[in-house]
């Protein structure tokens, strides 16, 4: 029987993630439609979209960070294979939450700097339409790397509790 708690913490994970894949899905919609859009006026009216670059690269920007959280949730990020080929399985497990934590270091630090960016880019008077001012597109940099934080989080949390519950069973004290 699983720990409620686990429960409870793998079902966050889950609500995070489908809300990522749903922004992704949307920020998708938005690419085409913008693609579209741009086809239509530039043949059909001769007229174009001149702040087409810069949505589509902020687009792009936020599908990048909302990728990464979303890969982070289903742990499919970045990890070294090679580790898990060498290294016997009782040493493995604790060679995860080594890099698991050395990632939440990593990208508590890119998130407090990219607070600090967004700070700076606040001062600027760019905008991306109209008077829609530019940093806000600029501010999936600190949340994405926040995201990816908390899915680690949860990632570590999971596994402890997921080893307490067989050290349990081998114990002989399963609920």
């Amino acid at each position: 029987m699983e720990s409620p708690f686990r429960n409870y913490l793998q079902r966050i994970n889950t609500l995070l993630g489908k809300i990522e894949t749903g922004l992704l899905c949307v920020i998708v919609a938005m690419m085409i439609g913008l693609a579209v859009l741009e086809i239509v006026l530039r043949y059909g009216f001769k007229e174009s979209l001149l702040w087409k670059h810069i949505m589509f690269q902020n687009l792009t920007l936020w599908m990048c960070f909302l990728g990464a959280a979303l890969a982070s949730s289903e742990r499919r990020h970045i990890s070294i294979d090679v580790l898990s080929r060498i290294l016997p399985k009782n040493v493995l497990r604790y060679s995860s939450y080594i890099i698991d934590v050395l990632s939440l270091i990593v990208v508590s630090i890119l998130a407090y700097f990219g607070f600090g960016f967004l700070i700076e880019e606040q001062k600027s008077p760019a905008t991306l339409i109209g008077s829609i001012p530019l940093w806000w597109a600029k501010t999936i940099i600190p949340i994405g790397f926040v995201l990816i934080g908390i899915h680690i989080i949860l990632q570590i949390c999971i596994q402890l509790t997921k080893r307490d519950h067989l050290q349990d069973e081998i114990e002989g004290e399963s609920e």
